[in-house]
């Protein structure tokens, strides 16, 4: 709950301020509104400043932990079964590309063993389909013979594109079917297990020489870029976010809202927020802390403007939150909803529309506490 800093009025200063007011014979109140002189403003030592009109304003900070995404993660399993037989990386960061670890198949050599086969058959077919054409031009084949010749191709095609598929899903390069292809002899039975992604390896399942079976979980993968900020932030805070709402999150800049869950937590009655942020310089790490405020949009057409002033603008009038205001030369009280304070800048609305000739807000950013003081003595003056 936002709680605003509480302004404390010393005996001493309030009588001085009556004092300095009762050199003048000039001022006079009517309404709530307070009228000096221009000596009286340089008496009082008044400032007034343009409030700044902003299209957000800051929440309060929010703990928030890295972690990564959810739809990132993935687990690698043993594609065939065999013996690890190199093992290059146990844990931390990985590359795309980069084989972490080996495994001795002998069903590698099996598979090879059949595509060398289908490939050795559809030689065959594909020369007696070409003997079929020729006799079919000449008249001396039948035109079944002529479509058995072409099916018999079109099976052992598909059955070679499936044995060489299937290959590649176990790990084996296109480069070194290619290989296996072309010199009619089986590779190495070593599968490589390489990392689909850039990201950081955890939960190795296997060591060094152990034996593994197919689809046995190796290990897990987690995408390191971008990363995901969990926050758990209030419950009506987080009915207030939406999905592509701005996050600006302490040493990395603006992340942007992914995820709000549907579900509370029944003990903090904070909801989990997840802010993606960009992590292609690798400085963020699963389980590092960071501190994140969200940048509240004001929307709808009724909404108020939200003004941004120093802190010491804000006060406390007749039991209201106020910011005094100044058009011409008459002073103002302005019932104040305070959005925020962050970093001394008070961010509020009106709880009224401002009804001054000017769209401007001309706001008292020094003097409050004289102002509010001339006030109280105009009104004891009348009683």
């Amino acid at each position: 709950m936002l709680t605003i800093p509480s302004i404390k009025f010393k005996k001493k200063v309030m009588a001085s301020a009556v004092i300095s007011l009762s050199l003048f014979l000039s001022f006079n109140v009517a309404a709530n509104e307070l009228v000096l002189t221009d000596a009286q403003y340089q008496s009082l030592g008044l400032q007034v400043a343009e409030a700044k009109q902003v299209a957000q304003y800051p929440t309060q900070r929010f703990p928030a932990e890295a972690m990564f995404h959810p739809k990132s993660i993935r687990t690698l399993s043993a594609p065939l079964s065999g013996k690890i037989s190199r093992l290059n990386v146990v844990h931390g960061s990985v590359s795309k590309g980069q084989v972490i670890a080996e495994i001795e198949s002998p069903e590698l050599l099996m598979l090879q063993s059949q595509l060398l086969s289908a490939s050795s058959d559809l030689k065959v077919v594909q020369n007696e389909l070409e003997r079929v054409k020729k006799l079919r031009r000449s008249g001396a084949a039948s035109a079944k013979k002529l479509q058995q010749a072409q099916a018999d191709v079109d099976k052992l095609y598909a059955e070679k594109m499936q044995q060489k598929k299937s290959l590649q899903l176990m790990g084996f390069s296109k480069k070194s079917i290619q290989k296996l292809l072309s010199s009619q002899k089986i590779q190495s039975s070593i599968l490589h297990i390489v990392s689909p992604i850039d990201g950081q390896i955890f939960d190795l399942e296997f060591r060094l020489g152990e034996r593994v079976s197919q689809n046995q979980p190796l290990f897990s993968l987690g995408e390191t870029n971008p990363m995901l900020l969990n926050v758990k932030v209030p419950v009506a805070l987080a009915n207030s976010l939406k999905k592509g709402d701005q996050a600006k999150v302490s040493t990395l800049g603006l992340g942007v809202i992914e995820h709000i869950d549907p579900e509370v937590d029944a003990m903090t009655q904070t909801v989990d927020v997840h802010v993606e942020v960009d992590n292609r310089t690798h400085r963020i790490r699963p389980g590092q802390r960071f501190q994140v405020l969200f940048l509240m949009s004001q929307g709808g057409e009724h909404a108020r403007t939200v003004y941004q002033v120093p802190l010491n603008s804000i006060t406390q009038f007749e039991g209201e939150t106020v910011v005094f205001i100044k058009e011409g030369k008459t002073i103002k009280p302005k019932m104040i909803t305070v959005k925020n304070i962050n970093n001394q800048q008070l961010y509020f609305s009106l709880k009224q529309p401002n009804t001054g000739t000017s769209n401007a807000l001309n706001i008292f950013v020094k003097g409050s506490t004289a102002i509010k003081s001339a006030f109280e003595a105009s009104q004891e003056s009348d009683a």
